[in-house]
């Protein structure tokens, strides 16, 4: 009651159990985190309070709260009996923020938990992710270095075979080694038979020269002698005209 009715107040926690943040985790069958399961009140004032740019939840405006109450029910203790219903009311109220406060408070670090697993959960798939490209980067690479490997050997092998073609064609432009033999004795046997032929000129014409010069030295001879019958005749007559 009102006045001084000289009874000594006293609050806890313990008092409005119904009041008390309801928190419940569904299992979750992909793996992944779920978010928590709020009793009404509290979802309420977190709609209420999400986005209107308060900070409520903070761990600071929570001591703050906090101090404030413990500050309102050490005063009853002070002086029990000038405790008002209004006091009462206010410490309930005060009672009632702080535990609607740190309500708010939890559902922020289990958010902050959520977040955190989330980004866990993330990173691990970034990882797999990161190790699937690896590996897969590596199989490419090995897979180049194959078809390299591969490529330099098809290279070789059409660079013989391009001149392997073009030696066949040269060969099979020239004629047989068997014609090319019967050919080239053929060629000898006529080289022979020239050179054969060739001797036997050059005997027939040493034979023409040396016939030659008998014949020349004979003319000279006759020459000679008919110069000297004519001296004689001439030299006959002289001696008979005498």
């Amino acid at each position: 009651g009102n006045g001084g009715g000289g009874k000594r107040f006293r609050y806890s926690f313990n008092q409005g159990r119904s009041s008390k943040m309801v928190v419940k985790h569904v299992p979750s069958t992909s793996g992944q985190p779920q978010p928590p399961i709020l009793d009404l009140d509290t979802l309420r004032e977190r709609l209420f309070t999400g986005g209107g740019g308060a900070s409520r939840g903070s761990l600071s405006r929570c001591a703050r709260l906090y101090r404030d109450f413990v500050k309102r029910v050490l005063s009853t203790h002070d002086d029990p009996s000038s405790v008002t219903d209004e006091m009462t009311d206010e410490i309930e109220a005060a009672k009632q923020v702080l535990q609607r406060e740190l309500r708010l408070h939890a559902l922020e670090m289990r958010k902050l938990v959520l977040v955190a697993a989330a980004a866990e959960a993330e990173l691990a798939r970034y990882d797999a992710a990161q190790a699937q490209i690896e590996s897969d980067t590596e199989a490419c690479r090995k897979e180049i270095e194959e078809l390299k490997v591969k490529l330099t050997h098809e290279k070789r092998v059409r660079r013989n075979r391009e001149e392997y073609e073009s030696l066949a064609k040269v060969a099979n432009a020239r004629p047989a080694k068997r014609r090319t033999a019967h050919k080239l004795d053929q060629v000898r046997r006529e080289i022979g038979q020239v050179k054969a032929e060739e001797a036997r000129s050059a005997r027939e014409l040493e034979v023409r020269e040396k016939q030659f010069q008998l014949l020349m030295q004979s003319i000279l001879d006759l020459k000679a002698n008919l110069a000297e019958d004519l001296k004689r005749k001439e030299l006959e007559k002289r001696m008979r005209s005498n």
